[in-house]
């Protein structure tokens, strides 16, 4: 029998936000072709002082109703920007990933928040993607729109977040300068086995290439999910087949097992 997950009220995620309860962790994302590491995806979490780990589903939405989601964000945007930084110190070059909403893209100050972070950061624009999610319905599209456009023209990747849910459409595709389409994990596992499946990841996957965007895969669990993005040509897979999201000191030894993992033909045991 599941429980209930437990619901917080906006009064707990505000101190959570501002008592630095919140952590990233962190997702990889892998070239299909040759396993080679290409970046992670940030996945916020709370480490609640009395509940342990806390995943998102369980207080994004709450930020989300109650006003809070701008701050969270920038809380994570700012270490995920300091985390990159430490792995270019440290040798390893990759891309990092940030979610955001469109309710932080009509802050009109959060084009300049993200490119005052990169310059005290000292990433790279091209080092950092935005993964646009827009859980709710925006009856006015222009702020988000110029944001997101003056983003692009500073280099920063944008990645269309859960492509086939929500209210992702193809007018997003017609009005924003995409880099990236990442294919919700409903529609990429089984993929193989299952027609309705296999239809709509086929024909996202031929969106994104109509648009000369990079395609994700998430939500790919096994071997044959891992097959599948291979014979579909699929540019990178995120999911537990490659890796959960782990805190960031996890990633060099995930990194180091990965590369074996590679070599035996990925016949290692899948991540439980």
């Amino acid at each position: 029998m599941h429980e209930t997950p437990r619901t917080y009220s906006p009064v707990a995620v505000c101190r959570a936000i501002a008592n630095g309860e919140l952590v990233n962790y962190y997702q990889p994302k892998v070239d299909v072709v040759t396993g080679a590491w290409h970046g992670v995806e940030t996945l916020v979490r709370w480490r609640h002082p009395n509940d342990g780990l806390v995943f998102p589903d369980q207080f994004i939405g709450v930020a989300e109703n109650h006003g809070l989601i701008d701050d969270l964000t920038r809380v994570v945007l700012v270490e995920a920007l300091a985390q990159a930084r430490r792995w270019h110190d440290s040798g390893l070059a990759l891309r990092v990933a940030v979610n955001v909403s469109m309710s932080n893209l009509i802050q009109l100050d959060f084009a300049d928040f993200v490119l005052d972070q990169l310059l005290q950061s000292g990433v790279a624009a091209q080092d950092l993607i935005l993964e646009v999610t827009e859980s709710r319905l925006m009856t006015d599209l222009r702020t988000p729109l110029d944001i997101l456009t003056r983003l692009r023209l500073k280099h920063i990747s944008l990645s269309i977040d859960d492509f086939g849910t929500g209210h992702s459409s193809l007018s997003q595709l017609r009005d924003i300068a995409f880099n990236e389409l990442k294919i919700d994990r409903g529609f990429v596992h089984n993929a193989s086995q299952d027609k309705t499946k296999y239809a709509i990841f086929t024909a996202s996957l031929g969106i994104a290439r109509q648009f000369a965007m990079k395609t994700v895969a998430e939500g790919v669990e096994d071997r044959a999910d891992w097959e599948f993005l291979r014979q579909q040509d699929c540019d990178l897979a995120q999911g537990y087949f490659v890796a959960k999201a782990m805190p960031a000191a996890d990633l060099p030894l995930w990194l180091a097992e990965w590369t074996a993992r590679c070599a035996a033909g990925l016949d290692a045991k899948t991540p439980v």
